[in-house]
């Protein structure tokens, strides 16, 4: 049997449903998990399939729907994703980190088109993220290292670009606001089942929430382009260049006192993806990656009489990606995939040497579906680090759809986390790193239940994690001279309940709601056994808030591109540490409130291409922090106050 158009047929429903036109009503329908839609997903097997299909939970945002609500950065778009929490240090363009489902900050892949933004152990600022361009971001929840290798320990979050299709489309927006902040982009799109392209330029600027040094500045510059010579062939390009910085007011406390504090940074990314189909059943595809990151991180003194200590602190990492594989269809609808990847990474800081490592990797994977019911996949994978030796890591995982339109999956795989060059050598001047370390472990198994009820108008699901993390590196700097200062000491578990619910209760409108019980716990301390550490036994982890709730309720019009949306989202109480006592240094432990935030945007179509459905003119408004609440998100963080942007959209096609 030539199982070659049925391949094909998948390739193309995918790209599709990708490349979709723009329309308010579809964005609305993309923003829950997959237990209410069935988008294309490719980061949860690297196989375009629907996502009603993947034995991981997945939930896939839009770029329209993200234009349509003015989201403008990545960490405003994951707020409302079921089991993350984000955390930003004071002003727009400060430090940024997440915490998905319990984990460490630095325990999520994030990938843009392919390429791992992350730096070496993981550790990755959200920050400089914008939503310029894209095409769509997917989340998927749970181990992702058979697939990606290091660092994807809680999830993976993939960010793609835009592919043009049609006539050239040519677009601008604009808008501005509160806190002095001006932003906007100019792109261009379009193509054919050959060729297809986009392009993009952006730049985002604001004064900052503090009165002086707290400026930041974002220029996001993505290009797309993809050949298709013939059906059985495609190569695509794209790259994406980021050039931001921040002046920082705060201290280490958050106390506005510091006049001339910044941080800057350079990176590009590029990737270059090809496939074949050498047979009807055989593709080979082959892809590379290249990333490249510049900081700068500086804090000269603010006059004569400051005591501070400046510094002025360089680094550059870069890391060179290969990897080959095979995609065979044993049958229409399964698929084995084998294949190889090679890394090399390197980074210099100011003080120290130059630290290189290389990374080598074998992986198989198994997907499929049986009878149209059951969907399963499996996979194994061997890491070789130049560093710490090997790796091994799994995934299982499967589904069945009952005829009651109840879906039930379950998932158990194991991941890892590589540790940094800082930890592992001697980056930095004032620390030992321990060339032998471990990575750290994780173990980890889920299982849910997903009902469609109300004739399809409505869907809830439900998912159980348990997850066990082990040599988890800790930092003493009470050692003797010439010791390491980085050992495979603490553990903790991460066990909680994710809850989605999707409401249509008429063809304009959709809601969409979720809830996230997670209970953290450390179960070995390791190093400082004090009731204030980083790892306080039987404690809960720092800065994960046992409750996080969402829900969004959007409108779409029947005027063209004109649509009205209510965001909501409440984080529970967390805990953290007061370090502001500068006689002891001893910090204490605090309690972080609970609270809830409101945004309002909207978007309406005032001028029309004659007949053509498409509006030349798009007006936008968006409100953040709708009722001016005053928060914290980091203990002695400010958060930003009420924030109104209003702006407009124009598109020409040709």
């Amino acid at each position: 049997m030539n199982h070659f158009p049925r391949i094909a047929r998948s390739s193309a429903l995918a790209l599709a449903l990708i490349g979709a036109s723009h329309s308010p009503a579809r964005a609305q329908a993309t923003t829950s998990d997959t237990a209410t839609l069935k988008p294309v997903v490719v980061t949860a097997t690297r196989l375009p399939s629907a996502a009603g299909a993947a034995t991981l939970c997945t939930t896939v945002i839009t770029g329209d729907d993200l234009r349509a609500r003015g989201v403008g950065t990545v960490l405003e778009a994951l707020r409302e994703t079921p089991s993350i929490a984000v955390v930003q240090g004071g002003s727009f363009g400060q430090q940024t980190s997440i915490f998905l489902r319990g984990g460490q900050s630095n325990y999520t892949q994030v990938l843009i088109d392919g390429v791992v933004v992350n730096d070496p152990g993981g550790a990755i600022d959200f920050a400089n993220l914008t939503t310029d361009n894209v095409d769509r971001i997917e989340i998927v929840r749970g181990p992702g290292s058979v697939l990606y290798g290091a660092n994807a320990v809680t999830g993976v979050i993939q960010i793609f670009t835009r592919r043009g299709h049609g006539p050239m489309q040519l677009s601008a927006w604009a808008r501005g606001g509160t806190y002095g902040t001006r932003e906007g982009e100019v792109s261009a799109l379009g193509g054919d089942d050959k060729v297809s392209y986009s392009l993009s330029a952006a730049q985002h600027n604001t004064d900052g929430i503090y009165a002086v040094n707290s400026a930041a500045r974002n220029g996001t510059y993505s290009g797309r382009l993809r050949l298709s010579p013939d059906a059985r062939s495609d190569v695509a390009l794209t790259l994406r260049y980021i050039d931001a910085g921040a002046h920082i007011a705060t201290n280490s406390n958050g106390v506005p006192n510091d006049s001339n504090q910044t941080h800057t940074e350079r990176r590009f990314l590029g990737s270059l993806d090809a496939g074949r189909f050498l047979t009807s059943r055989l593709e080979a595809r082959v892809s590379l990656a290249a990333t490249d990151a510049d900081a700068r991180s500086e804090n000269r003194l603010d006059s004569p009489d400051d005591t501070g200590f400046p510094y002025d602190i360089r680094t550059r990492l870069y890391r060179r990606t290969a990897d080959a594989r095979l995609n065979f269809s044993l049958a229409p609808d399964v698929i084995v995939t084998g294949g190889g990847s090679y890394e090399t990474q390197h980074a210099r800081a100011s003080g120290g040497g130059p630290q290189h490592r290389s990374v080598s990797a074998g992986y198989a994977q198994l997907a499929g579906t049986s009878f149209g019911k059951l969907s399963y996949t499996g996979g194994v994978r061997l890491d070789h680090n130049s560093t710490f030796g090997d790796f091994t890591s799994y995934r299982l995982g499967a589904a069945y759809e009952l005829p009651s339109a109840t879906r039930l999956h379950a998932a158990i795989g194991s991941a890892f986390r590589e540790p940094t060059f800082e930890e592992s050598s001697s980056m930095q001047p004032f620390d030992i790193g321990n060339p032998g370390l471990r990575p750290e472990r994780s173990r980890s198994w889920e299982a849910g239940a997903e009902q469609d009820i109300v004739r399809g108008r409505a869907s809830i699901g439900a998912t159980y994690f348990n997850q066990r993390f082990r040599d988890m590196i800790q930092y003493n700097g009470l050692v003797a001279e010439g010791a390491s200062n980085y050992y495979n000491l603490a553990a903790a578990t991460s066990n909680g309940v994710e809850v989605t619910l999707r409401v249509t209760p008429a063809a304009p409108l959709t809601i969409a709601a979720s809830y996230t019980y997670t209970q953290t716990r450390v179960t070995n301390a390791g190093i400082d056994s004090s009731s204030t550490a980083s790892f306080v036994q039987g404690q809960r982890l720092l800065r994960r808030p046992a409750n996080l709730a969402s829900a969004t309720a959007s409108y779409a019009f029947r005027r063209p591109e004109t649509s009205l949306h209510l965001e909501v989202a409440t984080v529970g109480d967390r805990d953290d540490r007061d370090f502001s006592d500068e006689i002891t240094f001893i910090p204490k432990a605090v309690t972080l409130p609970s609270y809830t935030v409101v945004a309002l945007a909207g978007e309406l179509g005032i001028l029309h291409r004659g007949a053509s459905a498409s509006p030349d003119v798009v007006l936008t408004a968006r409100v953040d922090n709708l009722f001016d609440r005053k928060y914290q998100q980091i203990f002695g963080f400010a958060s930003p106050r009420r924030t109104v942007l209003v702006g407009a959209r124009i598109g020409v096609a040709k």
